[in-house]
Formats: structure tokens, sequence, C-alpha cells
């Protein structure tokens, strides 16, 4: 989800200055999945906006960690638009993703509730070559995920989980000649799908890693069987890694490759175009079944718990992963801010590509 992005956008509250986080110490035995307890601890982030978009926006993200002395944690992101924008987030894990990385653990538990209204989205069509166009609509989804794991040792994890996400896309006009309601996606639909992942890590943070590799394989397996209004596989693999140069000094690179096959709402089709893939591009601005991406992100200090970075991301997208070329990739560079907080980072990216400029903001990495 894209909570804010637009051309003309203003941060009003500071946005990489103003935080706070608390660390209070607190006792209590360790588990024996040899994980140990760890400190009480909160960060709070404020939101207050305006773009030219989505006019004027409030709302801010909190995480509150070991409150049971079970190293759980409890994360809420609250944000809504004087014209409409809204993005409500939850999220509870037992234990923490950062407090178990780099541990064998017998069993993780993670859910997640989510609702987005985006009330300025696009689309575009199907494929490299779709041309750009202002026509905008609303496209709305509430999501319910879980997924259980277990990390058989420190570096190897499999996960196996359940997503249910109820898709609302309305206030288009077919004359527009992009979407209509014929465009796989259009209208009301929901899908329920279950998923694999399995993934090498050893990553010496989740949140703000310095070091390490990450090799990630995930399948989700959707159908009609299990609740679906659609019917599709889709298979991913990203590979990243993570070098420091200097004190602070990070450099980061990712490849990602995805292929979707079977019926598939456009929402869930390979992308490239966001604030995950290709920054310099307005949200879905290439869709196909299959894509692949490469990201590289130069990390690095500015004052206190602000940071840089810069980037380069180039992509493309194919109807399969055997029919992708290396040539006229869709690049952008770039520049952002990042702040950083005990227990999440916030993120602002600005890209620029031949199609101009776009602003994003989000919490945490990219990758």
């Amino acid at each position: 989800m894209v909570p804010i992005s637009g051309r003309c956008s203003i941060l009003i509250l500071a946005l990489f200055l103003v935080g706070q986080t608390a660390d209070v110490l607190a006792s209590g035995p360790g588990e024996e999945s040899g994980i140990q307890s760890r400190r009480f601890s909160w960060s709070l982030f404020p939101i207050l906006m305006y773009d030219s978009d989505i006019g004027f926006g409030y709302g801010g993200k909190g995480t509150v960690k070991n409150v049971y002395r079970k190293d759980e944690s409890f994360d809420l992101v609250l944000f809504r638009s004087s014209k409409g924008e809204q993005w409500y987030a939850f999220s509870f894990s037992v234990p923490d993703a950062e407090l178990r990385q780099g541990k064998a653990y017998p069993a993780a538990l993670d859910l997640k509730l989510e609702y987005s209204k985006r009330i300025r989205s696009n689309f575009f069509g199907i494929g490299n070559d779709s041309k750009d166009n202002n026509f905008q609509f609303t496209k709305e989804f509430t999501r319910i995920e879980a997924t259980l794991s277990r990390a058989f040792t420190p570096r190897f994890v499999a996960e196996f989980g359940y997503r249910f996400t109820a898709y609302s896309v309305y206030g288009y006009e077919p004359e527009w000649g992009t979407i209509t309601p014929l465009t796989p996606g259009a209208g009301e639909s929901q899908i329920s799908l279950f998923a694999a992942r399995v993934r090498w890590d050893t990553r010496d943070s989740q949140i703000h890693p310095h070091k390490g590799f990450r090799c990630f394989y995930a399948i989700e397996w959707d159908s009609p069987a299990v609740g679906s209004d659609w019917d599709f596989v889709k298979q991913r693999v990203e590979l990243s890694i993570y070098r420091q140069l200097l004190p602070k000094h990070i450099l980061a690179a990712r490849l990602w490759w995805q292929e979707v096959r079977g019926q598939v709402p456009f929402p869930e089709m390979s992308k490239i175009g966001d604030s995950w893939t290709a920054r310099g591009y307005k949200a879905d601005r290439f869709l196909d079944r299959a894509m692949c991406l490469a990201s590289v992100e130069y990390r690095f200090p500015l004052y206190r718990k602000l940071g840089g970075v810069l980037f380069v991301d180039a992509g493309r997208v194919a109807p399969a992963l055997r029919r992708l070329s290396v040539g006229q990739l869709h690049r952008n560079g770039g520049w952002g801010l990042r702040y950083y907080l005990a227990n999440f980072v916030v993120r602002m990216d600005v890209g620029i590509s031949r199609e101009g400029q776009r602003l994003f903001f989000h919490f945490g990495h990219v990758f």
C-alpha cells in the first residue's frame, strides 16, 4: 500500500525530525525457544501533511513491544485525509520479527488486519507499452492475513500463511477507454489464498540491516475452492545483499522475479511502479503476469537519527518469465530520507524517471 504519493506534497510536521522512542528496562525469564526476553519499548511517529491529490492528511504510527513479557509486538497505523484517502493497519507478532531474527525458534505467529482506500488510483493497461493517463478512480481493499513460521536454524525459516482480500474498484468511466467493467478486478471481488514461503537469511536485522544476505521464495495458491472469485498461482523469488562500507554507510542491492499464472485480477498482477518497486513511476504503472526488478541503494547518516539514501531502480514486465528481456528497462533514480526509530524506519523517497517525478511516504526500508 502507498498511503501518500503525488507530484506536490508538503510535509508539515517536520516529518523526519519529529518522533520519539522510549526504552524501559524490563525483567523476565528467557523463553524455551532460545529467544531471550527483551526490554519493553515503544515508538511513535505522528503524520501531518498536505498533498495536492489527497488534501490534508493526518494520523500516526505506533509500535509497542514486550508488554506481556512474551517478546510480542503490537503495531498500529492510522491515516486519513480531508479528501477521503484512508489507511488503517494493525499487526501482532509473537515473538516479534526483529527479536527472533537470527535465532532458531519452534513457532511464531504473525497477524495483520488492513484497510486501504486510495482515491487517486490509475489503470494504464497491460504490458510495457501501456500509455500514461490521468484518469483516476477509487480502489479499496480490506485484508486479513495470518502466518505461522518456524526457524529450523538461525538462518533457515519456513512459513505457511493464509490471506483474504476483498477489493472494491469504482468511480471509473468506461468511455475513458482504459478500465471498464470487463477489466479483471473492476467492481467488487475477493481473493482467498494459501501461501508457503522459505528463506535463507543472514541479515543482522530486519528493521535496518547493515550486513548479510537474504534469499526468499514464495508461492501463493488462490482458488474458488477456498472461497475466491479468482483462480491463480503466484511465485516470487527475491535476493538481497547488504554490505557496510563505512560505519553506518551501507550498500544494499536486490533482485526480484515474479510470475502469476491463471485467472488473476489486475491488483494481484506483477507490477513495476510504486513505493516498493520503481519509485519514479506512478503506482501500478506497468502491469503483466511476470516481472523482474533490480534495485540498488546507498544508505548513509545525516544527523543523529536522520539518514539519507541514493537509489536506482530498473525493471520490466512480460506475459511470462521466459519472455522477459533486459532491453528497454523502466529505469529511475532518486534520493530519499530515513528517520530511524527503535522499532521501525520512516521513509520518504523522491523518484525521477522519464515520466516525471514521484514522491512516496511509507514505513520500513524498501528491501
